[in-house]
């Protein structure tokens, strides 16, 4: 017997839409592998301080600093809000006031004593 229900055919815009995110790494990846192709003039470093040298291709050497400076940057703002929190004397109180938690919302502190045991007053348990 055959479900009375028809199948959607497959559709080539929906499962681009259901994998847009893998769509989207990939396409970022052959951008960033196309990048470093097509920048492969070889490109020596050397660091200061004779703490040596690097040599490599441009495209990696620039992709390399890129990510050092993202990671600096992060860094840096990890920093910053750390000394603002601490400058304007925020505690766990403003962290749980941003996560939406109040005092309000919570049920008393003794609810579980209090609460009836089981669910006997209701109508699927048979309890009548």
């Amino acid at each position: 017997m055959t479900s009375p229900y028809r199948r959607r055919k497959p559709s080539l815009i929906r499962n681009l839409w259901i994998y847009r995110h893998l769509v989207a790494v990939a396409f970022v990846l052959g951008v960033l592998l196309w990048f470093v192709v097509i920048n492969g003039q070889s490109v020596q470093v050397t660091f200061p301080f004779g703490l040596g040298t690097l040599t490599s291709s441009t495209g990696i050497l620039i992709l390399l600093s890129a990510m050092a400076g993202a990671l600096l940057a992060m860094l840096a703002m990890g920093v910053l809000v750390a000394l603002r929190r601490l400058k304007a004397g925020a505690g766990m109180a403003d962290v749980e006031k941003e996560a939406g938690v109040f005092d309000d919302d919570l049920p008393p502190s003794d609810y579980a004593a209090n609460a009836p045991e089981g669910l006997d007053d209701a109508p699927w348990s048979g309890g009548r």
